[in-house]
């Protein structure tokens, strides 16, 4: 096994690095160690992907798709360029195709291995699409590691002292809050929270609505068409003063001939900071959550690590100072996520002991609870089988019963949520199992397993009557795990899996 390296596949910008003889290094891209996340088909359909595929956003929006990774899992979604059809994941792989290229380049050998990063509240739906794009770019996934977990491998290896982090990720298109432990190089993810809809996107938009308001109020007209050329150099000059707003307190935007008229504003660090308020206070929600649910308070976290570019925002380094205390912020806070996922593609492919770093360990959770719908005297509610936060690898099961004299199939329903009450929008997928048709009920099991990248695998099985699982089941209202596991593999019972179509 050659080289592995690790990609951090983001919403604005991507990155890559690899770990040998003892440093990490970070893989240029067309000469530069951040690649725009934007792909961009010319009229001969060539692809541009990067810097060159980010100018022609401007001035050719149409043909040009940015922020892709909002979408990922989503089937719903699709751009048509020149009648083709182009999905997340589609324009997923080209970026990574890109980079697999360049680093080959760079380090003198064809890549094949890698690890990509995911947010940590990616649902397995998008985790899913994420693989299948590394895939189709000719990359063997070597894991799908979460960002804030590989932000702390980064910053923490070989730090020789037990902490308890807290890594706030916010990125273009998502944000993730995570809390670790950890313990030499041991990282153990304790509890984790976001929101895949929350992102630098939101905050540039912010602006554009704020200088939209300001151009029609001059022109008397309602402007802002969706992938018009006027509309992206606004988006342009949104993101490029959102930037100086990190570095000082006033902006001047200023755009000629834009919408029929020109532009000139000044934007203050105190009217942007009121108008992202209420974005800022939805990640104290999930710091404040995040915390709940690993019985922790403020005083308990060691540090907490900023990530993700939209962290270089002062309103930011300030809230999540009041709220816990001072952050650290890495130097390269662009690279230090592709940094932690070349240490750890460098520690599951160690091609040669002068290439393995010191060995670690790194256990995750699972950002979402899984459940089968059940129903009991007529009403309908989720039994979960996997609860939110709970250390991956998992299994969880449940047994149940038929509820008609000769039924000849049930239908296990599977819902990602934390709520008990069933909701359509929640539903994962289903499989339908036959049953022997009796008069009196057939016990069933039904067996969730979630693995290390957060993909879920649904089994079912019939049970054999009066089987002692049965009896312990409605004692202890658990499901007695080395038992069924025993009963599978001596071929008591004949199980029946499916992946969750993750295709809703």
């Amino acid at each position: 096994m050659g080289l592995a390296i690790g990609i951090d596949l983001g919403t604005s910008n991507s990155a890559a690095a690899v770990y040998r003889k003892g440093k990490i290094e970070s893989i240029p891209v067309d000469g530069k160690k951040i690649l725009p996340s934007v792909i961009s088909y010319k009229d001969n359909q060539n692809v541009l992907v990067g810097n060159s595929a980010k100018s022609r956003l401007y001035i050719d929006p149409l043909n040009s798709i940015a922020s892709s990774k909002r979408y990922m899992g989503d089937q719903g979604k699709i751009y048509s360029v020149y009648g083709k059809t182009i999905t997340p994941v589609d324009a997923a792989r080209e970026i990574l195709s890109k980079i697999k290229i360049e680093a080959g380049r760079y380090l003198g050998e064809e890549i094949t291995d890698a690890v990509i990063t995911i947010p940590a509240y990616f649902t397995s739906e998008q985790r899913e699409a994420t693989r299948k794009a590394g895939e189709l770019a000719g990359l063997n996934v070597l894991r799908l590691l979460p960002e804030p977990t590989a932000a702390a491998i980064a910053y923490g290896l070989d730090k020789e002292r037990n902490q308890t982090i807290m890594v706030y990720d916010l990125g273009g298109g998502t944000f993730d809050v995570s809390i670790l432990k950890v313990e030499s190089n041991s990282f153990k993810v304790i509890a984790v929270d976001g929101d895949s809809l929350l992102g630098g996107d939101d905050f540039d938009d912010k602006i554009v609505q704020y200088l939209l308001n300001k151009i029609n109020a001059v022109s008397g007209m309602r402007n802002g068409q969706e992938g018009s050329i006027s509309l992206q150099r606004l988006k342009e000059a949104a993101e490029e003063a959102k930037k100086e707003l990190s570095e000082s307190d006033i902006t001047d935007i200023s755009i000629p001939d834009i919408f029929n008229t020109h532009l000139d504003e000044e934007l203050s660090i105190d009217t942007f900071n009121k108008m992202i308020e209420p974005l800022l206070n939805r990640t104290i929600e999930k710091i404040q959550d995040v915390l709940r649910s690993a019985d922790l308070t403020k005083r308990d976290i060691s540090r907490v690590i900023l990530v993700g570019g939209s962290s270089r925002m002062k309103a930011v380094q300030e809230i999540v100072t009041n709220e816990i205390k001072k952050p650290f912020i890495a130097d390269n806070v662009d690279e230090i996520v592709a940094h932690g996922a070349a240490i750890m593609a460098a520690n599951l492919s160690a091609p040669d002991i002068d290439s393995a770093p010191i060995p670690i360990e790194v256990e995750d959770v699972t950002a979402h609870s899984f459940g089968v719908q059940m129903l009991s005297n007529g009403t309908k509610y989720i039994e979960h089988l996997i609860r939110k936060n709970t250390k991956l690898p998992a299994m969880g099961s449940t047994i149940g019963f038929t509820i008609q004299p000769y039924q000849k199939a049930v239908n296990l329903q599977v819902f990602r949520t934390e709520s008990m009450v069933p909701d359509q929008r929640d539903k994962l997928g289903q499989m339908v199992l036959p049953v022997r048709p009796q008069e009196t009920p057939v016990a069933l099991a039904a067996i969730f397993e979630l693995d290390e990248d957060g993909i879920l695998v649904l089994s079912s099985s019939e049970l054999p009557e009066n089987a002692p699982i049965i009896n312990e089941y409605f004692e202890t209202e658990l499901v007695n795990l080395p038992m069924l596991r025993n009963m599978i593999d001596s071929r008591q019972i004949q199980i029946q899996s499916v992946e969750i179509d993750t295709n809703k």
